[in-house]
């Protein structure tokens, strides 16, 4: 920790980026929800620091230790918007293709919405050629 709050902020936020785009690469779910609750308060933190960072780079010279930080922080913030992006669209293919293979197994697969029996078999039947 350094006397620059908004410094350590970035820096813990850079950090704990860092370990969840790893644990989503590696399917750790677990640590995924372990740390939601301090990317919450770690990204509220930031986000009250927001005016003292932007004074900070208005001032002349521009501190370019800081520049290199939020550049880092920016890189993993948008690594992680693209993991979790392509985590949802997985996680809502699987869900799709769980629900489409339950119907045709199911229930559903022999009676519609309106309880009433479907017309013909719910799996095709394969007929099989035995001239051969």
């Amino acid at each position: 920790m350094t006397n620059d709050p908004e410094r350590d902020t970035i820096k813990a936020l850079t950090q704990l980026l860092q370990r969840e785009n790893a644990a989503i690469r590696k399917g750790d779910l677990v640590q995924i929800d372990t740390e939601m609750s301090r990317k919450a308060k770690l990204g509220a933190a930031l986000d009250a620091a927001s005016d003292a960072i932007a004074d900070k780079l208005s001032a002349d010279p521009t501190d370019d230790s800081l520049v290199t930080q939020i550049t880092a922080l920016r890189a993993e913030i948008e690594a992680n918007e693209t993991l979790l992006a392509s985590m949802t669209q997985a996680t809502g293919s699987l869900v799709a293709e769980l629900a489409r293979i339950r119907d045709r197994h199911g229930l559903r697969g022999i009676y519609s919405a309106t309880g009433t029996q479907r017309a013909g078999e719910p799996i095709a039947v394969q007929r099989f050629d035995r001239s051969v």
